[in-house]
């Protein structure tokens, strides 16, 4: 017979898999995000240096690398938010909170339970986790993007400044 608590310890141990698994999957669609970006801006860049009719637009590709990084971003935050509830957990099992639980009534209390997304925990410090600018200013993702974006413009004003 298993008991409420194991259950519901059972129950956590099942969400940090789940939790870590999300995690681990949402690393591989922004790292096949990036492979996009680059592979498109790419072609694009080559394409409108190599065709002289494009090539006043060369400047228009940093489009591109914006729109991805939009979309990388978008996918960030929502990795962000099970990263945080892994936090809360943590925090919940090393801080005595299971401890205190436990003694009061042999059931996990005090911490809600199948939460992946920390939805009922929408605080000041999950919003400011998880802010669009915050996680756009990564420099995973920053430092890519914005080089290809500053790449943009330059050839667009080189090929501008080409007799």
């Amino acid at each position: 017979m298993v008991t409420l608590l194991e259950y519901q310890l059972d129950m956590l141990k099942t969400e940090i898999q789940a939790n870590d698994e999300t995690i681990a999957r949402m690393d591989e669609i922004t790292r096949n995000v990036k492979q996009w970006a680059i592979a498109l801006w790419t072609v694009s860049v080559g394409g409108a240096l190599q065709d002289h009719e494009l090539s006043p637009y060369v400047g228009a590709t940093a489009a591109i690398p914006l729109m991805f990084w939009l979309l990388d971003t978008w996918h960030r935050r929502i990795q962000r938010k099970f990263i945080w509830r892994t936090m809360q957990i943590s925090k919940f099992l090393n801080d005595g909170g299971l401890d205190k639980s436990i003694n009061l009534g042999r059931i996990v209390s005090g911490f809600t339970l199948l939460d992946p997304q920390s939805r009922l925990q929408r605080t000041q410090e999950y919003r400011d986790f998880i802010d669009y600018r915050r996680v756009m200013a990564f420099p995973s993702l920053s430092i890519l993007y914005l080089g290809m974006i500053v790449l943009s413009f330059a050839l667009g004003l080189l090929v501008g400044l080409r007799p």
